[in-house]
């Protein structure tokens, strides 16, 4: 399989006069030098088979893959510990636009989703980037935000979050997660920013401090996929799936670090 091209930058978050610092560059870069570059990349970077709508971007607080023509992220991949949670409030402006993208992309603002119907949902939660204002800032910008029905939003997407964060804090795991949407209607707000028919999330979860040389047949999965309607529920239990599931129906390959062997026994746990 011809391997995967994405353009790639590296930001540093400097909340000022611009969202994003950029570092550096590169064109071509392989999977493992990415994933040795970010613990947000650990278990590697998935990928489809079209990788033209693939813009890999690489901050401080979490990894996106962005589709410049959905204008939605396609994935967002992110580590998550206790140590990300603190005592920065929520940031209260409004959702930034993320001017770090090219200029000839679309580059989607707060405005673009008022009156649609839809919630700015969070893939990267605020509260798991509240350690400092930076961090929980960086949560706003509009390429770690997809269109999610308020009922999804503040229901059972919510409840898993909240597992998320119980894990972190009571059980002192690790975590390593990715998040998107599936993209199949070809819905979209004002033909403008693509609305995703569900929402699914996958959760590696690990001991405190642990990374991918630990990772086993036996380590837990948590896969979910949601339906992005009013009719979500108040619970995630029931909408628990296989990551070979979501790779169905999103197209992508994930784990693509982890070893053949394991990683097809933790894609259909």
């Amino acid at each position: 399989m011809k391997q995967m091209k994405y353009l790639v930058i590296l930001f540093l978050l400097a909340f000022g006069a611009s969202a994003c610092q950029t570092v550096s560059s590169t064109s071509k870069i392989t999977t493992d030098t990415l994933r040795y570059g970010s613990i947000h990349l650990e278990t590697g970077i998935p990928r489809d088979a079209d990788s033209t709508d693939d813009y890999l971007m690489i901050r401080p607080q979490y990894a996106v893959s962005y589709n410049n023509k959905r204008n939605v992220p396609n994935w967002v991949s992110w580590n998550l510990n206790a140590s990300w949670y603190g005592d920065a409030p929520r940031y209260s402006g409004n959702f930034i636009t993320d001017v770090s993208l090219p200029s000839h992309f679309v580059r989607v603002t707060h405005g673009d989703y008022t009156n649609s119907g839809f919630d700015r949902g969070h893939l990267v939660r605020s509260e798991e980037r509240t350690r400092n204002d930076e961090d929980n800032r960086s949560t706003f910008l509009m390429t770690n935000i997809i269109p999610q029905a308020p009922e999804l939003n503040r229901l059972g997407w919510l409840r898993f979050e909240e597992e998320c964060e119980r894990l972190c804090k009571q059980g002192n795991k690790e975590l390593y997660v990715i998040s998107g949407g599936v993209f199949k209607s070809g819905a979209t707000i004002n033909n403008k920013v693509a609305i995703p028919d569900s929402c699914w999330k996958i959760v590696v979860v690990l001991e405190r401090g642990q990374t991918l040389s630990n990772i086993t047949a036996t380590t837990q999965v948590l896969a979910v996929m949601m339906p992005n309607t009013a009719e979500a529920i108040n619970d995630w239990k029931p909408y628990t799936t296989t990551v070979a599931k979501v790779e169905v129906s999103t197209g992508y390959s994930f784990f693509r670090a982890v070893p053949d062997a394991v990683r097809t026994m933790l894609k259909n746990q």
